[in-house]
């Protein structure tokens, strides 16, 4: 038996990067996923890689995060595929750059509903699948850019800290309604994923991009998708049933400095 068996979760994002990672480690301990994203074609190719190892064990569909009925689409299909839904991890995000003065109101608002108004529309919606299936868990991938201000990170800074804020409200409702539905968020460093591409390209590119964002980190190296990956596969097991409100720093000691 895996660390998930028999779980059923959705992972918004799941065409590349972190989501298609948490996809395949959490199939990998048990569970099946539903991997949603605005990129269909790559939400399918990350599907059939899981279910090339781990037959009938992963669906992709599209999914606008920002989309109220793409979100009750993807919910049922994915509730009808498997019999429910007990993980919710609201992954999809996009980053950006921009000062208070040369940030456009258009990409400030594109940054918010992408990466904040969709996990109060997706969470809402998912609630009474996650009640139907108790013990359930939510997890909001965040940043420690919601924790950690930078002059030119208006829009993203923004956006994860109300990330991390939300989850405590989501995991405080849940706990007082007598609800067994935990809710947190993981916040990774520079993780070696598509959204990183911009400032590593900002640093000079290749090798040398990656080390200047490096330098800033403690450990002096990137994360790995799967170093955030192991902190959400223990969230969404029940060995966390009493964890909750919680924010897990992935961040090689980035925030203690």
């Amino acid at each position: 038996m895996g660390r998930v068996a028999g779980k059923k979760a959705l992972i918004t994002g799941g065409a590349q990067g972190l989501g298609a990672c948490f996809g395949k480690m959490l199939v990998a301990e048990g569970a099946k996923v539903a991997l949603t994203d605005i990129n269909l074609n790559g939400a399918e190719a990350a599907a059939a890689a899981i279910n090339n190892e781990y037959p009938d064990c992963a669906i992709a569909l599209k999914h606008d995060v920002t989309d109220k009925a793409e979100w009750e689409s993807a919910l049922k299909q994915t509730a009808d595929a498997f019999g429910g839904i007990d993980i919710l991890i609201n992954n999809a995000g996009i980053g950006g750059a921009g000062s208070i003065e040369s940030e456009t109101y258009e990409n400030w608002r594109r940054t918010q509903e992408i990466d904040v108004d969709s996990i109060f529309i997706g969470t809402q919606l998912a609630m009474p699948y996650l009640k139907e299936n108790q013990p359930a868990s939510i997890i909001n991938i965040s940043s420690v850019a919601g924790m950690i201000a930078d002059g030119m990170m208006l829009s993203y800074n923004t956006a994860k800290a109300a990330v991390w804020m939300m989850t405590k409200s989501i995991a405080l409702h849940c706990a007082r309604s007598g609800y067994d539905i935990r809710c947190n968020s993981v916040h990774p460093v520079f993780t070696r994923t598509p959204i990183i591409d911009p400032l590593v390209q900002m640093g000079g590119g290749g090798k040398e991009g990656e080390d200047r964002l490096a330098r800033q980190i403690p450990w002096k190296r990137l994360a790995d998708p799967e170093d955030v990956g192991y902190a959400v596969l223990y969230l969404a097991s029940d060995e966390s049933r009493y964890v909750t409100a919680a924010e897990f720093k992935i961040d090689g000691g980035i925030t203690a400095q």
